[in-house]
């Protein structure tokens, strides 16, 4: 409800004379204090939250080998970006991806990277994403592998389930899914260190890290196949995988030369 103003005589006698030739036009104290005080939180607010600066230059290049020299050698194929994908993702997400296959062995291995745009919404947990898909999670540890560069990389590997049908069974099917996340000069496996990592970006060096999210995974086809692999095999094999794809896009592991 809207409330009368009340008349001027019935709030505070008209001022004297002395306040109409010299004060009434004054602005009180207490006001100037709280424009000032909301005009340095203003200040300070813009201080520490600039607009971010999205660098030019992301930590990887959006491209995959065709060929990948583990094994008898892994063939791969350009693997399509789903429907859901390019309606909830930002236009500007970006996407390598391929479907790798040992045709002798009947050895299969999944590897995408996706990469943030301006908008900074293309990246996410990926366990979200799985149990949404109807993979159960069964099992997460960190997995360290030493590149060909002398550095470490530490990813993130998740023991997933589903059931299929295979050959006209029921089957559960096990796969290991491994990830990490690169930014223009660092990487890590947890979700948690990159939103600090981001935060801490855009509050200290008023810049935003465009993050790169890389998958690769495999199933263990010990139970599909007779010379399908066990657990420890497929973990061999991912390891070997990610050490020969890692050089061709991530830039702090590319030769200086550009040769591998």
């Amino acid at each position: 409800m809207t409330q009368t103003p009340l008349a001027p005589s019935e709030t505070f006698p008209p001022p004297s004379s002395d306040a109409t030739s010299s004060g009434a036009n004054q602005v009180p104290v207490w006001k100037s204090v709280a424009v000032l005080c909301l005009g340095g939180l203003v200040w300070m607010a813009h201080l520490l939250n600039p607009t971010p600066l999205i660098p030019s230059k992301a930590g990887v290049v959006m491209h995959l080998p065709g060929f990948v020299n583990v094994g008898s050698g892994f063939v791969g194929e350009n693997a399509e970006v789903t429907e859901p994908e390019r309606r909830i993702l930002p236009k500007d997400t970006e996407f390598a991806r391929k479907n790798y296959r040992d045709l002798p062995l009947r050895d299969e291995i999944f590897c995408s990277i996706v990469l943030s745009g301006a908008m900074q919404q293309s990246i996410h947990r990926p366990e979200v994403c799985l149990v949404a898909q109807g993979w159960s999670i069964a099992n997460q540890e960190d997995v360290p592998i030493q590149l060909d560069s002398g550095h470490r990389l530490t990813v993130r590997n998740l023991t997933i389930k589903k059931v299929y049908s295979f050959d006209q069974k029921q089957v559960t099917l096990t796969d290991y899914n491994m990830y990490w996340f690169v930014g223009e000069n660092t990487t890590t496996p947890y979700h948690f260190m990159r939103i600090f990592l981001s935060s801490w970006d855009r509050i200290v060096h008023n810049r935003a890290h465009r993050w790169a999210y890389v998958t690769v995974s495999s199933p263990i086809t010990k139970n599909l196949y007779s010379n399908g692999l066990d657990a420890g095999q497929t973990k061999a094999l991912l390891i070997s995988f990610i050490k020969y794809v890692v050089p061709h896009f991530q830039k702090s592991e590319m030769p200086a030369d550009g040769s591998f």
